[in-house]
């Protein structure tokens, strides 16, 4: 809280008068946790196989007053990331394109992998509340993050689940597996396709979601470099309040 004042100054025979009135600051909800849902960028990194390279690299030797320069050098579908329209549309929005309000701030629901099942149908969002909220789709995948068994059938999001999203007003939909389409059968992306071209962002090879599960008033904030491009690594994380 600020005390009111009032004060009067003489600038070059100009009189200005300033006058401040009481001002309540706000108070915002304290957050209680956050948690990191992405995997992090390593050199020779490999998310999509034979596709995604990573390479950490310094510009020369330090300089004489300590300071290093370094790069890295990546896919923009390395480690976990999200996807933008142009992705899968030539004339869609890239990832420098998406505004804040689509990735701050999301309220979260988990979906879990139906027991014994490889992918999400309609009806593993029975009763489930999606409009306006982050969807994330749990499948305990990423505990194979890096190896062999991680493209091994990963579990994925069927084309009318992702149409059924859509209807119901989606905002954001993540998956702790490689892809939201079907790997084994790459040869079209009808999820991709439904969700992007209808603003819905996607996430994919996420992480640790199941330490969301449960948790009441978890938001989702996933915001990377304004970058011109289809898709970028994300440091995506959950805030608890």
């Amino acid at each position: 809280m600020f005390k009111s004042t009032k004060l009067r100054i003489l600038l070059s025979g100009v009189s200005i008068f300033m006058c401040s009135t009481y001002i309540q600051a706000k108070e915002l909800p304290v957050a209680q946790e956050y948690i990191d849902l992405n995997h992090g960028l390593e050199h020779d990194l490999v998310t999509y196989p034979g596709l995604s390279e990573v390479k950490v690299f310094q510009k020369g030797e330090r300089f004489s007053n300590g300071a290093l320069i370094d790069g890295i050098s990546f896919l923009g579908i390395s480690s976990t990331y999200i996807d933008a329209p142009f992705h899968v549309d030539e004339k869609g929005a890239k990832i420098s394109d998406y505004s804040l309000e689509q990735l701050a701030n999301l309220p979260i629901v988990v979906v879990q992998l139906p027991p014994n099942a490889m992918k999400f149908d309609v009806a593993a969002f029975k009763n489930v509340d999606v409009k306006g909220k982050a969807v994330l789709l749990y499948t305990g995948r990423d505990k194979y993050f890096g190896t062999k068994e991680y493209s091994n059938n990963p579990p994925f999001l069927t084309a009318s689940a992702a149409e059924w999203l859509v209807s119901q007003k989606v905002k954001f939909v993540g998956i702790d597996a490689l892809l939201v389409d079907d790997f084994n059968n790459n040869s079209t992306v009808p999820v991709h396709n439904t969700l992007l071209k209808n603003g819905v962002v996607i996430a994919e090879d996420m992480a640790h979601i199941d330490k969301v599960m449960g948790k009441k008033d978890a938001y989702l904030t996933a915001v990377p470099p304004r970058a011109p491009l289809t898709s970028f690594p994300t440091r995506i994380f959950a805030t608890i309040y």
